[in-house]
Formats: structure tokens, sequence, C-alpha cells
């Protein structure tokens, strides 16, 4: 009886914890939705083709710059690559796209990078992973 009790208490905590989580989630979520929606009205394909299509190497380092920048959630950035992708981006500027916003990360995890490591590795770190996000999304668009 006591174990039945407490399993309902930790699916209870579970639940809570679920529904404070989707409360974050959905938001931003939704925001990177309408904007693929927006992209996916708003510019034409002829524009996205060929600012993101037509030279791969320009486009995957403008896509890793801009995965790099976007200042929305990692999962958020997956309709927008769609929308994109649907628009004529290759494959290896949606790559660099998603890969990119991995390089910076949470401000938790750069703030202890900061204070353990230093700035050096900070920027050495950002530089590398920019590097080998590029390198990789034009090894992928060649084999893809």
């Amino acid at each position: 009886m006591v174990e039945k009790s407490r399993a309902v208490r930790k699916a209870k905590e579970i639940c809570k914890n679920s529904i404070r989580d989707m409360r974050t989630i959905f938001p931003a979520f939704f925001v990177a939705t309408l904007i693929s929606v927006m992209l996916d009205f708003f510019i034409p394909e002829e524009l996205v083709y060929a600012v993101l299509g037509e030279n791969p190497v320009l486009s995957i380092v403008l896509a890793t710059v801009l995965g790099i920048i976007l200042p929305i959630p990692r999962y958020a950035t997956y309709p927008i690559a769609l929308s994109l992708l649907q628009k004529g981006a290759t494959i290896g500027t949606i790559f660099a796209l998603i890969s990119g916003e991995v390089i910076i990360g949470s401000p938790d995890r750069d703030v202890m990078e900061f204070s353990y490591f230093g700035w050096k590795s900070f920027v050495l770190r950002g530089t590398l992973c920019t590097i080998f996000v590029i390198i990789g999304s034009l090894i992928v668009e060649a084999i893809l």
C-alpha cells in the first residue's frame, strides 16, 4: 500500500513537471512554427534558392552563422529548417543551420565554461566548432 502511494506521488510529480516544461516549450515552438509559415508565405522560393541554394559554400557558411545567432531553442529550429528546405535550400545548408545552433549552447553552460576555462577556451571551442560544422556540412552536401 505504501509502495502504491509513493508511485502515485511520483506520477503526479512527473505530470506536474511535464506541464511546467510544456509551458516553456510551446511558446517557443509556436513562434518558430509561425516564423516558418511566414517564410513559406512571404519569401519567394527564388530568393531562398538564390541565397541558400545556388552557391553551397556561401549558403553553408551563412546558415552556420545564422544557426549560431538564432535566439530560439534547438527544437524550434526544425520547422524553420523544413520551410527553408521546401523553398530550395540544400541539405548541407539545413545541416549547417541545425548544427550551428548547437555551437553556442545554453547560457548556463557558457557561464560555467567561462568560469572554469576562461574566455580563450570559449572562443577556441566556438571557432573550432564553426569550422567543423562548415566542413561537415560540405561533406553532407557532397554525399547527399
